[in-house]
């Protein structure tokens, strides 16, 4: 639920409950019933906006799929301006918290200032306080009875016991949870209703102790006229509690002479209940946002839906600064450096999507659902997505959006496909023809350069491989030789949909490695592909231009073997020792050595290079 909804709900939630306090229950005589009832409207509307319809669980977070290759795009992100509407009322909002905060911090220095110059007497269960002049008048707060001359001298025992009440039933503390809420909702003039109700109680349950004690039992006329009596416009403090305010006096008097309610009464506070709790599930219901079934037998949801993504070039990189608008152009964002986007809209709104350099793309919103996050990649022209592939969650409530668009031959190119397409062989024989073809650059090893090419290229539905780019390179020559030995791939089993052959963008992420004199093991994870294709390839220099791959499980393509001498298990082999014999499936590490390395440990019979091989046991 978004902060500016609940905060009006609970803010809505106050003011109704407390109407039903004002026309209902407010004559009440069950005072303790009433406390509580306006504490726990206070608090109880916290949770309020956050009850649901059984039918309106929460769903299930949209998880992001990212397909393809991790890649990095370094761009220019426009600062933000702060001169905003947003901006304006936060900065409102928060001047009126630091006012509300500054008197508040006032009113706990004055009442600490009383402590300070009164004198304190420790009492059991409270402190006396008496203070130097009247011009306070008699009051309590927490523990601290506070105590005028006049009273002291005239009605100690009447305004202690009063004031005791106070104390003991903690009512302190109700005055500062609204104070502190006034602090944080200063905006809403409903919580003064709720204090000044509060107070009214406070003063109700002290008169009828009061009343009740054995000096004035059944003599209620005594202490109304001792009410009338008491010196009128002594100021007050909002923090505590007043022996006297003139405000009330009416009330308090009315209250006193009130007789007690029936129990029968007490059904109004039932009434109360379940009306609240009828009130907010009627709201929490209208907030299903569903609507009856449609022509095709689907619910539809009705309001807003949230509508994410992330929008991508041709070749799959990030589109800073890509346009999302509806079809009213009402509402619109901007995608972030990750081609990402966040928009709200209406049920059954068309969104439109262009990007500068890039085509526009018109896109409708599924009103099945309340979530949909799309995986969109525009074409270098303007029109409608070729194909829409659409992977509903769990809960029916989120649905994850693949568009794909561009196309060759006049034929879509897709980048999700239900069965992939497969080199001949399958992708050990990938490993192998790459293996076998790719020659590590000179410039590369002389740099001492090494890391991974990510290319991508197209599947075609004849098998063909058309389009090839380098997503991430590393220079040097090593991008030029993954595209010269992609280009020259032999044709592939074509993916499809649908049961007919379609093209397919395919990533490949090729390593290139050089490590000289370190085990070399195949990297069982890196071989692994996804549905849009990928594939890690290992190849590991022995001599600075030859190359050994280490991602097959053949090592019969280890470039200059033939006259390397070959140790199996720490047992030096004939020199006419032919490689093919070792079962590549029980192979367990390869270590290459040359040069000065081989020679030390194999002497005059290591001068062509050494190949170490270890078995699994």
């Amino acid at each position: 639920m978004e902060l500016l909804t609940y905060l009006a709900k609970l803010n809505a939630y106050w003011i109704a409950l407390y109407v039903l306090y004002a026309l209902f229950l407010r004559r009440q005589t069950f005072l303790r019933w009433n406390r509580a009832y306006l504490l726990g409207s206070l608090v109880l509307s916290f949770a309020l906006p956050l009850v649901q319809y059984p039918d309106a669980a929460p769903p299930l977070p949209v998880v992001y799929q990212v397909s393809g290759v991790p890649f990095a795009v370094v761009s220019e992100v426009p600062s933000p301006s702060l001169l905003t509407w947003e901006n304006l009322l936060w900065l409102v909002y928060g001047v009126g918290v630091l006012v509300m905060l500054v008197r508040l911090a006032g009113n706990f220095r004055h009442l600490f200032s009383f402590l300070q110059k009164g004198d304190s007497i420790p009492m059991e269960g409270y402190t006396l306080v008496l203070l130097d002049d009247n011009a306070a008048g008699s009051f309590s707060f927490m523990k601290w009875v506070f105590i005028s001359p006049a009273d002291y001298a005239r009605n100690f025992d009447t305004i202690l016991t009063h004031e005791l009440v106070h104390v003991r039933q903690r009512h302190s503390w109700d005055i500062l949870l609204v104070e502190i809420l006034q602090v944080v909702f200063w905006f809403n003039p409903i919580l003064l209703g709720y204090r000044k109700a509060l107070q009214e109680v406070h003063e109700f349950l002290a008169d009828r102790q009061i009343a009740l004690t054995q000096a004035l039992t059944n003599n209620r006329e005594h202490y109304a006229e001792f009410l009338i009596a008491y010196a009128l416009g002594n100021p007050t403090n909002i923090l505590t509690n007043p022996f006297f305010n003139s405000k009330l006096l009416k009330n308090r008097i009315t209250m006193l002479y009130k007789s007690k309610n029936s129990n029968w009464s007490l059904g109004k506070y039932a009434a109360v209940a379940l009306l609240v709790g009828f009130v907010s599930l009627m709201v929490a219901s209208c907030e299903r946002e569903v609507m009856p079934t449609a022509a095709n037998g689907e619910q539809m949801v009705k309001g807003s839906i949230l509508v994410t993504g992330i929008i991508n070039t041709p070749d799959h990189k990030p589109v800073l600064g890509a346009t999302i608008t509806d079809s009213h152009g009402k509402k619109g964002v901007t995608t972030d450096e990750a081609g990402r986007f966040s928009l709200k809209v209406p049920a059954g709104t068309d969104l439109k999507v262009s990007a500068p350099g890039l085509g526009a793309m018109d896109l409708k919103v599924n009103p099945k659902y309340k979530n949909a996050n799309y995986d969109v990649t525009l074409s270098a022209q303007d029109g409608k997505p070729n194909n829409m592939v659409f992977s509903p969650s769990a809960d029916g409530q989120s649905v994850k959006v693949t568009v794909q668009t561009g196309d060759i031959n006049g034929e879509t190119i897709f980048t999700v496909v239900e069965k992939s397409p497969e080199y001949p062989g399958g992708i050990q024989e990938l490993f192998k023809y790459l293996g076998e073809n790719i020659k590590y650059p000179e410039a590369a090893s002389k740099a001492n350069v090494q890391g991974k090419v990510f290319v991508n290229f197209v599947i075609t539905s004849e098998g063909e491989i058309k389009d090839v780019q380098i997503l991430k390179g590393l220079g040097f020559g090593a991008d030029a030789e993954a595209v010269r030995v992609v280009s020259k791939m032999p044709r592939w089993k074509p993916g499809s949909q649908d049961g007919k052959p379609v093209n397919v963008r395919y990533n490949l992420p090729i390593a290139f490695q050089l490590d000289n004199d370190k085990e070399v093991k195949a990297n069982e994870s890196d071989k692994k592909v996804g549905q849009t294709g990928s594939g890690t390839l290992n190849f590991k220099g022995t001599d600075g231009r030859s190359l050994t791959f280490s991602g097959d499980p053949s090592i019969t393509t280890i470039s200059g073997a033939e006259k390397a001498l070959v140790v199996l298990d720490g047992v030096v082999q004939k020199a006419d020792y032919d490689l093919k014999n070792i079962d590549s499936d029980k192979i367990q590490a390869i270590n290459v050595l040359k040069g000065q390395k081989a020679t030390e440990k194999y002497g005059t019979k290591g001068a062509s290079g050494v190949v170490e091989v270890t078995t699994k046991k």
